[in-house]
């Protein structure tokens, strides 16, 4: 459904999250659920969402991006500079090519080849 640069990590599922009180209301309703937060782009101000997601994906960025550098730093499944990729923050809503998502949406990545998919999938270990 989506691509950018795949920063860090693997394959990741989990449910998406564009603040601290959207994690929060994850982590109460579904306590094991791995949460991938959605950013226009990362500030400093993000550091405490970012030590608490499992996962990262922003519409811009590239690899030597504060994201990208601070996914890297932390071990967090990272993609940045997702092509097609407008996050609007006020609404809550995030569009990947003409794919809404909001809060609490399942979404899977894959930090090592950059690809975003609709929906939640088994991840195996190799």
């Amino acid at each position: 459904m989506g691509h950018g640069i795949g920063v860090s990590g693997g394959p990741l599922s989990g449910l998406l999250a564009f603040d601290m009180a959207d994690m929060e209301r994850i982590r109460a309703d579904s306590p094991n659920a791995n949460i991938i937060l959605v950013r226009p782009d990362t500030v400093p101000d993000d550091i405490p969402m970012l030590f608490i997601c499992d996962g990262l994906i922003t519409a811009k960025g590239g690899a030597t991006s504060h994201a990208a550098v601070t996914a890297v730093s932390l071990s967090k499944v990272c993609i940045v500079k997702c092509e097609g990729m407008q996050v609007k923050e006020a609404e809550k809503l995030c569009l990947i090519n003409d794919c809404a998502f909001r809060p609490g949406d399942p979404i899977s990545i894959d930090g090592d080849v950059g690809s975003i998919f609709a929906g939640s999938y088994a991840v195996l270990e190799a």
